[in-house]
């Protein structure tokens, strides 16, 4: 399989080069627990021996802040004397992007897995859940869906966001869903988004105005190749930041940006097909039990999720912000919007779940990761979801954790997600999402000011 790999990368590398003779520099881009980007850029000619030979990058900037910055009390990077962990580039994931001042090609790269040094990355913890649906000739099959703002550019005088203005009327933009209008006035820079995708190989789907004064959605198709499904996510918030850019707007997937507007969710769809390629939810006209289970072991599991779900200070005022729209229950139903686990309309027997908890702010490796694996739980385990909720559900859930705080402290006892995802890997998510909450809150706003002095 490596040699194949190989042997892809470089048939991609020849072609890269022949095809687009105009580009000097690639970027090597790899995820950190955050859900961000960060890696190096560099002269085309190491392309070929990086292919071959990997690369090198401090182990440590897996576990950055959200800022790219040290967290106090993570023992990599602090405790280690900071050594590097080899890299491998990413075959498939070579393309070209050109929101730059010239075009440039871009590769992905993930640690190399089966190490101690590694055991935290995020590719490597998806690849880990795969593996134990592989066991039982399972395959997931998946599409992400986000939402997402554009703001301008500028912020006002206090330093706070401002609603975008519609680029052909120049009036701040309403907040009209489903609009075409919207859409066709937003047309630049949706349309430079697609073909920025389109460069990177990321097939897109449908494109509509969502509920937010200048928030969108784009979809993506399902995919078979979920770690690829996951890449491609990642890729397309960093291209839709980047697009905005060249266009004067400011587009952010921040959870809940405006306490006056919807949150921006990640959806996630979900099916699983055995080694024949045939949907183990499918009873013809109605879900087989399997899937059922799988809903009853997300609700099991969806406390203990929440942190990986919402994993900052800011996500959780998507679920109790005003017009919040996200749901905020253990609750599960049929072609029902306000539930948190959807069984959305079957066509031809393709039976899923949506996943419609995750904020688009999450890493999406890690909430895809502990998606299946609540599955696979109520899966091994055929535990009963209980009744289907037919009508909206408003409230919330005294089970559930609606801070990050309470959050974590499910998740770091969850013994499903302990199993599954390893005790090692759990406790030091909980400590960099703490971490990264006290050093979030060592700051003094001009609010506590206005209140307090």
């Amino acid at each position: 399989m490596k040699q194949l790999s190989s042997s892809q990368l470089n048939r991609e590398i020849i072609d890269l080069i022949q095809n687009h003779p105009e580009i000097d520099e690639f970027e090597v881009l790899a995820i950190d627990l955050s859900g961000h980007f960060y890696g190096k850029r560099y002269p085309i000619a190491s392309l070929k021996s990086f292919a071959s030979e990997g690369l090198a990058f401090p182990r440590s900037a897996i576990v950055m802040n959200a800022l790219g910055e040290p967290l106090e009390g993570i023992y990599y990077g602090e405790g280690d004397g900071d050594p590097d962990a080899q890299f491998s580039l990413i075959p498939g994931t070579l393309s070209v992007n050109d929101w730059g001042n010239k075009p440039r090609a871009q590769i992905m790269a993930t640690a190399s897995s089966g190490k101690e040094a590694t055991f935290f990355e995020p590719r490597n913890l998806l690849k880990k859940v795969l593996q134990a649906y592989q066991t039982k000739g399972w395959h997931p099959t998946v599409a992400f869906e986000l939402e997402f703002f554009l703001f301008s550019r500028k912020r006002d005088d206090q330093g706070l966001i401002q609603i975008v203005r519609n680029p052909k009327t120049g009036r701040p933009d309403s907040p009209t869903l489903l609009s075409n209008t919207r859409i066709s006035d937003f047309e630049r820079v949706i349309d430079n988004i697609i073909e920025a995708c389109n460069q990177q190989n990321i097939e897109t789907g449908a494109v509509s105005a969502e509920m937010g004064a200048g928030q969108f959605e784009i979809n993506f198709n399902h995919h078979s190749d979920v770690m690829r499904a996951a890449d491609e996510t990642c890729l397309f918030k960093r291209t839709v930041i980047e697009t905005a850019k060249k266009h004067g707007m400011m587009a952010t997937f921040m959870a809940k940006p405006l306490l006056d507007q919807p949150g921006n969710g990640m959806h996630m769809h979900i099916s699983v097909l055995d080694d024949k390629g045939e949907n183990i939810f499918n009873a013809g006209n109605k879900p087989q039990q399997r899937l059922l289970h799988a809903i009853g072991g997300l609700l099991d599991t969806m406390p203990a999720a929440m942190s990986f779900w919402a994993p900052n200070i800011n996500s959780y005022r998507r679920y109790s912000g005003g017009n919040s729209c996200s749901p905020v229950s253990l609750s599960w139903g049929h072609e029902n919007r306000t539930v948190a686990f959807r069984i959305p309309l079957a066509k031809d027997g393709a039976w899923r779940v949506e996943n419609r908890v995750p904020g688009a702010d999450a890493n999406p490796y890690l909430a895809m990761a502990v998606s299946l694996a609540g599955m696979l739980h109520g899966m091994n385990h055929k535990l009963d979801p209980g009744k289907p909720c037919d009508g909206s559900v408003e409230n919330g859930d005294e089970y559930l954790p609606l801070s990050l705080s309470s959050a974590l402290a499910i998740s770091i006892g969850s013994e499903v997600l302990i199993d599954i995802l390893g005790r090692d890997f759990i406790e030091l998510y909980c400590q960099h999402r703490k971490a990264d909450k006290a050093a979030f809150e060592q700051f003094i706003n001009a609010r506590e000011y206005d209140w307090y002095l």
